[in-house]
Parts: structure tokens; C-alpha cells; sequence
């Protein structure tokens, strides 16, 4: 008769960590264009090391273009003359502590407003839930909620 082999330690202790993990998300699955509340196009995908979202496409404030247009709203005087147009406006997009969520640093070019988020996928994939979070005298929160385009 064979004795049942028992698990070492080392192993069991492995096993368990891996059934406590969070599932791997694939940064892919928000990948594509988004349609913004206030009718601006993000094109989410790619950028270097991490994922980021561009800017593609938005109405542009009266009296200028969209190719014209420049990040007047912007706390930083520096960055005040950058165009809009194909802006990073979510970048370091990388895996949140539960499937379909993503932490990320968003900025939002009406108010020139840079702040820490997050991103939840919903509806099938189809919504992203975008709740950005930025600390004045106290912590203030808005949330977004991003419509795939494609």
C-alpha cells in the first residue's frame, strides 16, 4: 500500500498565496476609444511602460480649434501653451486590487485639475467608471463615467 504524499510547508504556503492574489488584469481590456460626458474621444492604449489615454477628439472652448486649443487651465504657467489635442489625459494605468480595476493618475483639461484614480469596467465592458481623487483641505472626489466608442 502507498502512502499518500503530504504537501511540504514551503509548498503549502505557496498555494496559499496564490489563492489569496488578486486575479492578473490585462491592462488590454480597456483598451480602445471612450466618449468623455463632455463629448471629448479618448483613445486608450500603449504608452512606453505603462498604458495611457490620449485625447483624440473634444469641442473645443469658443474662439479656438481643436487644433489650436492649449491647456489655458492648467495650475502650471509652464504648460499653459501645450495644444490639447492628442493630450495625455490618463496615464500610469496599471492593474487595481480587484478584477477590472486599474489605479491611474488622471488630469482633466477643463479645469486644469491633475488627481489620483481609479478605473472600473462595468456594463459588460462597455463603461468605464472613472472616480478621480484630489486632496485640498479636504479630499474631493468626482466621477466620470466613459462610454467605449468602438
Amino acid at each position: 500500500m502507498t502512502r499518500p504524499r503530504l504537501l511540504s510547508l514551503p509548498a503549502l504556503s505557496g498555494l496559499a498565496l496564490l489563492a489569496l492574489a488578486p486575479p492578473a488584469l490585462a491592462s488590454d481590456e480597456i483598451f480602445g476609444t471612450w466618449q468623455t460626458p463632455a463629448a471629448g474621444t479618448v483613445r486608450v492604449g500603449p504608452c512606453g511602460a505603462a498604458p495611457c489615454g490620449l485625447l483624440i477628439d473634444f469641442p473645443p472652448p469658443p474662439g479656438t480649434t481643436k487644433q489650436s486649443a492649449t491647456d489655458v487651465k492648467n495650475r502650471d504657467a509652464a504648460k499653459r501653451s501645450r495644444k490639447v489635442l492628442n493630450m495625455p489625459v490618463i496615464w500610469d494605468i496599471a492593474p487595481g486590487s480587484e478584477a477590472g480595476s486599474w489605479k491611474a493618475r488622471v488630469y482633466d483639461p477643463r479645469r486644469g485639475v491633475t488627481a489620483n484614480a481609479t478605473a472600473t469596467l462595468d456594463g459588460g465592458g462597455d463603461r468605464l467608471t472613472i472616480r478621480g481623487c484630489v486632496r485640498m483641505v479636504v479630499q474631493l472626489c468626482e466621477t466620470e463615467v466613459w462610454r467605449r466608442a468602438n
